[in-house]
């Protein structure tokens, strides 16, 4: 948007040659320069916005560079002399809150933050119509010009609120699993991608560890889908209390698990697995088990995810022939495997 009014602001200025006076066209003119140039110096600042913070700045100049211009352009030509042509062409300068009111729609906000932006460009914009000039309000009064203008901006922001919405299902449906409501697959790719790039430039440690739930296809043969899909959602409910905050759970699929427990060595996911592993009850009432396969990047010397998932799973599995319920994890002596019963 700074780009497209910083080509489209200076273009006017032939009009306004045409039908103000040489004082009018000359004062606007300038103020549309300075207010190309303010776009143009927003359209760098964008480039280099790295935060929320900064895109809330960014959209305060946004919409404070034709506020402020608007409120100029009504200073000029409330002192001008126009002929009939010029009232028509100072006309179109009253449109201008009603473009920046509409811009909102542009952009997903919060009811609040929708709120915050669009009062104050409201009560800019009503300011020249306290005057009553009839170049601002063609035909209509002051209120029913003011009323459009609050109409025009509850449809923005009802518009802008449907916009985040539609950005949260579409980012909820990529990122989250539907069933447990953990990350799913596709985005624990990069999560741990991410946290293990995190992780070697600290350099601390990071293990991660590959949960399969013992014995889950009985539950689907012998209690239904159902209750197996039910089991699942109350597993990631249970291991999404015992983790800690900083720890991430992601649905690996089906009935795997896969858990990113950063600052962690091999040896602390072991104890912290054994020691806080959660007793879910089963639809036979019996407590459900998982097998463990533990990897960490400093301890088994990977540094690619993929790498470390695969190590991991093959632990998980080596867990599984060892008879289940039970965690094979790494030590520092040349990747040897410990197997540790649990009590959960």
């Amino acid at each position: 948007m700074a780009s497209l009014f910083a080509v489209l602001t200076p273009l006017w200025i032939p009009v306004d040659m045409l039908v103000f006076t040489h004082v009018a066209w000359v004062n606007l003119a300038f103020g549309r320069i300075v207010a190309s140039f303010a776009f143009t110096g927003l359209v760098f600042y964008c480039r280099r916005a790295i935060s929320l913070k900064h895109a809330y700045w960014a959209l305060v100049i946004l919409f404070s560079i034709p506020s402020l211009f608007f409120l100029f352009s009504h200073l000029i030509l409330s002192n001008t002399l126009m002929s009939k042509t010029g009232m028509i062409a100072a006309s179109s300068y009253a449109f201008l809150p009603f473009v920046m009111v509409a811009g909102i729609s542009i952009f997903p906000l919060t009811i609040r933050e929708s709120i915050a932006f669009v009062l104050p460009l409201l009560l800019i914009s009503s300011l020249p119509m306290i005057t009553s000039h009839t170049y601002m309000i063609p035909d209509f009064k002051a209120i029913a010009v003011f009323w459009l203008l609050i109409l025009v901006a509850t449809v923005g922001i009802l518009s802008s609120i449907s916009q985040l919405q539609l950005m949260h299902n579409l980012f909820t449906q990529s990122v989250i699993d539907p069933l447990t409501g953990v990350f799913n697959r596709r985005s624990g790719i990069e999560m741990i991608a991410l946290q293990l790039a995190l992780a070697r430039r600290h350099h601390y440690p990071l293990a991660l560890v590959f949960v399969d739930l013992d014995n889950f296809k009985q539950i689907n043969d012998n209690h239904g889908h159902d209750a197996g899909d039910q089991l699942l959602v109350q597993v990631a409910d249970a291991w999404q209390e015992t983790l800690r905050s900083s720890d991430i759970i992601l649905r690996w699929g089906g009935e795997e698990f896969v858990f990113l427990l950063p600052h962690t060595n091999g040896k602390g996911a072991e104890e912290f697995i054994r020691e806080r592993c959660p007793a879910v009850q089963k639809p036979d009432a019996t407590i459900q088990t998982y097998s463990f396969g533990v990897a960490e990047w400093l301890t088994d010397n990977i540094t690619h995810g993929s790498a470390l998932v695969s190590l991991a799973d093959q632990r998980m599995y080596q867990a599984k022939i060892q008879g289940k319920n039970c965690i094979v994890g790494c030590s520092g002596n040349d990747h040897a495997r410990s197997i540790e019963l649990l009590n959960c």
